[in-house]
């Protein structure tokens, strides 16, 4: 990475003798996925995970280390092994504006070599699994974006891969569009085995989609199990949240702050002291409107970064 100054002469001063400083974007990660597995790979933002796909599907190289995917060598980029995968990234298209659902597809047939016959029957059925089936010969600039994510999903889907990669594949869709994708995607790793590596900051996709979490952190390994073994290591707190008292003081309490603005407020409490804290907080008329939620899989993410664990 290219060390760019603020300054004229600096700046002028880096482009014949640029300073720079290596980043680890991967640092020493090692993981396994079994054949029909449903994987969630998750981090904050530069934590290595596009990187990581990258270098799974042979588009970028490792500088150390090695990884084998469905038995091939990425690097190689051999045909079996392209064959063998797909991948769809929600903010990168692989459709052709100017053409048609349907050419692309029939495009895909020809280059993988799949027979016509099947192949258009796996097409209609998936077609028909994601309300898609009237969408297939119009012009792909018509269509909306969840309906072009859905044929993205459907071409993924079509070639019949032995795993599927997929990188924040619901960013920017509505709730109805995220909710015919997750169903679908349950769908194909449980009732047909398909493999899937999965990253979002949706953790709704997450939890919905994958029965193993693999959380990375500055490239670095931090978890790798199941969701719910997870999600049991930190039942043992709850979150309080109520509207602010005009005379409420976040000094009066003791436990912590997770969250609040001008009129909410939430505090995170040990689960066998709800009861207790409730009642405290009605004596002292801290506020109105009190509610109970258990732990979600995105504030059990964040208490890991936080917490550095």
């Amino acid at each position: 990475m290219v060390d760019r100054k603020s300054t004229l002469g600096s700046a002028i001063k880096s482009v014949f003798a640029p300073q720079t400083t290596t980043v680890r974007a991967v640092d020493h990660l090692n993981f396994g996925v079994n054949e029909g597995e449903a994987v969630g790979f998750i981090g904050q933002n530069g934590a290595g995970k596009t990187t990581t796909i990258k270098m799974l599907t042979g588009t970028l190289y490792p500088t150390s280390g090695y990884c084998w995917v469905n038995g091939f060598d990425p690097v190689k980029r051999q045909n079996d092994f392209k064959r063998s995968i797909s991948v769809v990234m929600g903010n990168r298209s692989q459709l052709f504006n100017d053409l048609t659902p349907r050419d692309y597809l029939n495009f895909l047939q020809a280059v993988y070599d799949r027979n016509l016959a099947e192949f258009n029957e796996i097409v209609d059925q998936i077609a028909q699994t994601l309300k898609v089936e009237d969408k297939l010969n119009l012009q792909t600039r018509k269509l909306s974006l969840g309906e072009r994510m859905k044929i993205e999903f459907l071409a993924a889907v079509s070639i019949k891969p032995r795993v599927l990669f997929l990188d924040e594949p619901t960013i920017g869709l509505d709730v109805l569009a995220k909710r015919d994708i997750r169903s679908f995607l349950v769908k194909l790793n449980k009732e047909k085995g398909l493999t899937i590596f999965l990253t979002s900051h949706d953790m709704e996709d997450i939890a919905t989609i994958c029965d193993r979490l693999i959380i990375v952190n500055q490239g670095k390994l931090i978890w790798d199990g199941q969701t719910q073994d997870l999600i049991k290591k930190f039942q043992q707190n709850k979150y309080i949240t109520f509207n602010k008292a005009a005379s409420f003081r976040a000094f009066k309490l003791n436990e912590d702050i997770v969250s609040q603005d001008e009129i909410k407020i939430t505090i995170r409490v040990p689960a066998s002291q709800v009861d207790q804290k409730l009642s405290e907080l009605i004596d002292v008329k801290a506020g109105t409107d009190y509610s109970i939620q258990d732990l979600k899989l995105d504030d059990i993410i964040f208490e890991l970064f936080s917490k550095g664990e």
